[in-house]
């Protein structure tokens, strides 16, 4: 688990490549943040699973989903004009519950309380 935070400690839009590679290099298959408390599960090839404590508190995922909202937190993110919480909770507004991300497809997928996949973004 050390490895893992040492390797998000330098994370940064601009890095966002090199900390997939990082996490490949460890094993990491892919990963679930999840937008309520921010705590994400890392899982390798076998399923075995790493999870990571809270890092901020409770955020009430809205149970009506609204895709356009999230894919415009996502840009205002991708474009730094957005913090974590803040997108977080823009997100949260949205009615995402998850993303996952796939190092080795660098994709991040965005799913619903229900868990439905609703779209994916090229990292």
């Amino acid at each position: 688990m050390a490895d893992i935070e040492k390797a998000h400690a330098v994370v940064d839009p601009d890095g966002v490549n090199d900390y997939l590679s990082a996490l490949r290099q460890l094993g990491v298959a892919y990963y679930v943040s999840h937008i309520c408390d921010g705590h994400s599960d890392f899982y390798d090839a076998a399923g075995n699973k790493l999870s990571t404590a809270p890092i901020h508190d409770r955020l009430t995922v809205a149970e009506q989903v609204d895709p356009k909202a999230a894919k415009l937190a996502l840009g205002q993110h991708g474009r730094g004009e957005t913090d974590y919480l803040t997108f977080a909770r823009q997100l949260a507004d949205a009615g995402i519950e998850t993303w996952l991300m796939d190092p080795r497809a660098r994709t991040c997928t965005f799913c619903c309380r229900a868990g439905e996949k609703l779209f994916s973004a090229p990292l």
